[in-house]
């Protein structure tokens, strides 16, 4: 490999000896692991470039056997005090590439910012995508995947820039003026545009699924597939304002049973009521079982304030 060579194998070779090190610039990093919930009532992780972030997960044994969510929190990104990074991923087929994504992917994204100077971070959130799938390809990742949602905050002298990324169904909601704000697209085999798209480019749907297969469209991963199942990520960006209190980063776990504005309603209907972000995420988690949801969960809510 050439441009990828001074993180690709480093990083994939710790992956396989089960000896990783996060080695990003920053002073708080959280990774999950497959904490059951009753490991709840953790204390909100407090931030340079937000006010907290909470973080809830429930492997939901009863229809899941193993949890291959993960979720990553990198503050003072690529050195900045007041940029932050933050991403929840939802594997499938296994943990194996969701374990090597919540390594790589924001560390290619602080990479391709360096190339540009942080010229242009919705360009570098798509290069860091399209490296971490180049790398699940080289490594013969045919058969295991993960959706992608992933936000970066950029602090500049007159204002704050939310950059936002994603492949698949996992989703990322801000809440302004209190109303629901989607920053990601749903990449589902449903999706009219998507389907467009797979059917041109040779595949098929079946029962909503991609070739039968994927009840997603795009993802990183599934290389059996990527001729339709591709890589390249939705991006958006928003400049922050006063009236942006929250942002909700969750996988399908949760979106498939609670709306986007119940979430943002429910969010801020508990905060007032003096819970923390840590609390608000973990009574999320246990909204979405109520509900019936029968995947892997994941929630994170960050304060902007």
């Amino acid at each position: 490999m050439e441009e990828t060579d001074s993180v690709e194998d480093s990083v994939f070779s710790s992956h396989l000896t089960n000896n990783v090190e996060d080695s990003a610039k920053s002073s708080l990093t959280m990774r999950s692991r497959n904490r059951p919930i009753t490991g709840f009532h953790r204390e909100p992780q407090y931030c340079g470039a937000v006010h907290s972030v909470g973080f809830a997960e429930e492997a939901n044994h009863r229809f899941r056997p193993t949890m291959e969510d993960a979720h990553v929190v990198v503050d003072e990104f690529a050195g900045n005090n007041k940029d932050a990074f933050f991403g929840v991923y939802d594997g499938h087929g296994g943990r194996a590439a969701v374990e090597v994504i919540e390594m790589i992917l924001h560390k290619f994204l602080e990479e391709e910012l360096e190339k540009t100077k942080g010229a242009d971070p919705a360009g570098a959130l798509a290069k860091a995508y399209l490296r971490a799938d180049k790398i699940l390809e080289e490594k013969h990742f045919l058969y295991v995947g993960a959706t992608a949602v992933t936000c970066y905050i950029k602090s500049y002298p007159e204002r704050r820039v939310l950059f936002c990324a994603n492949v698949g169904d996992s989703r990322a909601v801000l809440s302004r003026n209190g109303k629901a704000t989607r920053l990601s697209y749903d990449h589902k085999a449903s999706d009219a545009l998507e389907v467009d798209r797979i059917t041109k480019d040779g595949g098929f749907i079946i029962m909503k699924r991609v070739n039968g297969v994927l009840s997603v469209s795009r993802a990183l991963g599934d290389h059996a597939m990527k001729s339709v199942v591709i890589g390249e990520p939705h991006v958006t960006s928003e400049t922050l304002t006063a009236d942006d209190k929250f942002l909700i980063l969750a996988c399908d776990g949760l979106w498939d049973v609670v709306e986007d504005q119940e979430v943002v309603n429910f969010v801020q209907h508990l905060h007032v009521n003096g819970l923390d972000v840590q609390s608000i995420s973990e009574r999320l988690v246990r909204l979405a079982l109520d509900r019936g949801s029968t995947d892997n969960i994941s929630v994170m809510v960050i304060d902007l304030s």
